[in-house]
């Protein structure tokens, strides 16, 4: 792993854009009814995992993670004519370790980010409550005078900036978690080698989300039911990227063959 991300970041790489959309419409289209089959049965389990008292939420985004790696599993087999099945979605789950500890650092750096715009936003409330309060008869006469009491100048640009921000880090990060699993290295390790990686040729990267997010508004406009289409396309994409960029069978395979630094896994 370490001399293939070296190679990576010492030579740099080729970032074919056209190519990873064309590569992700003819994985989809040679298992259309898998993919969309995957994608109901990754929300619902989603759902009912985000309905688990009090750690639902954080359960739903580590279940996400590791059914994303799922879809990079299946792909990968379709691309290779590895004998894809259905239980390709769950082969992951022998990383989930790995990729908890990448959501839950994912996560951590979230609520960092978001912590500016939160402070911000309950310290308005909560000042424009007291005001409220301390001058009632003047707001009773002048209603509209309630959203004067929010900084809207100040909170617009602040919201730009902290979604900059997490968009920044949803990029960098794509890589880990298929990284963890393909090539069986610590969360830690997995999460540098995509930065590292992805940096190289980050606004590449981040058109290439811009436009995968772009697909998916559209997907979400026909009554979601596009979604169907646009979600599973959006990951088979992200797998062409990732299999031409890092190439984890021809890592694995070379590193099985020389040294044992890889652990041989049924992907």
């Amino acid at each position: 792993m370490q001399d293939k991300l070296q190679d990576l970041i010492t030579n740099d790489y080729e970032f074919k854009f056209g190519e990873y959309f064309s590569r992700g419409w003819q994985l989809f289209g040679k298992k259309p009814g898998h993919y969309i089959g995957f994608f109901a049965l990754t929300m619902l389990m989603i759902m009912v995992v985000a309905f688990i008292p009090v750690i639902g939420s954080i359960g739903a985004q580590i279940l996400g993670g590791v059914l994303m790696v799922g879809f990079f599993v299946f792909s990968q087999n379709i691309q290779y004519n590895a004998n894809p099945t259905f239980d390709d979605l769950f082969k992951p789950f022998s990383s989930f370790g790995k990729i908890t500890i990448v959501q839950l650092i994912i996560l951590g750096f979230t609520i960092v980010i978001l912590m500016p715009i939160l402070i911000f936003g309950f310290t308005s409330i909560f000042s424009g409550i007291f005001d409220i309060v301390q001058n009632a008869d003047y707001y009773d006469n002048n209603p509209g005078a309630v959203f004067e009491m929010f900084d809207l100048e100040a909170m617009i640009p602040l919201a730009i900036i902290t979604y900059l921000f997490l968009f920044f880090i949803q990029t960098i990060y794509m890589f880990s978690n298929p990284i963890a699993h393909f090539f069986n290295v610590s969360a830690w390790e997995s999460m540098e080698a995509s930065r590292k990686i992805i940096q190289k040729k980050f606004f590449h990267f981040f058109g290439l989300i811009i436009l995968l997010a772009i697909m998916n508004i559209a997907g979400a406009m026909c009554i979601f039911v596009g979604l169907f289409i646009t979600i599973p396309l959006t990951y088979t994409t992200m797998y062409a990227a990732f299999d031409d960029i890092l190439k984890p069978t021809e890592a694995n395979n070379d590193s099985l063959a020389n040294d044992d630094s890889f652990e041989k896994r049924d992907n």
